[in-house]
């Protein structure tokens, strides 16, 4: 699981306050005291400005804010329980031979498949596999792997959550046997 810190805006701006930042689970928070009432300024994660801002005139706004803050960090929580979950999963699922697909492109869907060569720790062994196309549309069709059918040397990857990054604009996922779409241009 995650470990968040202080966002370092949410740590500035308390020091002109007086009061120390605090984190409910991931939402770095001041609590300040404003000209017309009390003050929260909230940040997640890697951003600059606050994400919240509530200004309470009476007790009850407050309390209300405070507790939107927490219902935010729960179901931010409960969003990154998900993913871990995932990940482990998607860790344990994966076997040598598996076929996994990348789909990507700009105007165009391409489609990549690979077949797990090894497992290593948190890394894994891909080679590209050859496949079979379909046009039913102009310019436009359905693809599928061919098993074995080896393209290029195999090449090393990280597992990353629950897919594992090719390159910059490649994610590969688990293939779930069915056809892929796919287009193409020229």
């Amino acid at each position: 699981m995650k470990t968040y810190r202080i966002n370092k805006n949410a740590a500035r701006l308390a020091q002109g306050t007086g009061f120390a930042p605090e984190l409910i689970y991931n939402i770095s928070l001041v609590r300040f005291q404003g000209r017309n009432g009390r003050c929260i300024a909230a940040w997640t994660p890697g951003i600059k400005r606050p994400r919240y801002v509530y200004k309470a005139h009476t007790p009850e706004e407050y309390d209300k804010a405070m507790e939107r803050i927490r219902q935010e960090a729960e179901r931010f929580r409960r969003h990154d329980e998900a993913v871990a979950r995932s990940s482990e999963e998607f860790r344990r699922s994966l076997r040598v031979g598996d076929i996994l697909y990348s789909s990507w492109g700009w105007e165009q869907t391409n489609i990549d498949f690979y077949q797990v060569i090894a497992i290593r720790g948190s890394a894994v062994d891909l080679r590209q596999l050859d496949q079979q196309t379909t046009e039913d549309g102009y310019m436009c069709g359905t693809t599928v792997p061919i098993p074995d059918a080896f393209k290029g040397k195999a090449q090393s990857h990280r597992i990353t959550k629950n897919y594992i990054r090719i390159d910059s604009c490649r994610t590969a996922w688990k293939w779930d046997g069915q056809p892929c779409r796919c287009s193409w241009y020229g």
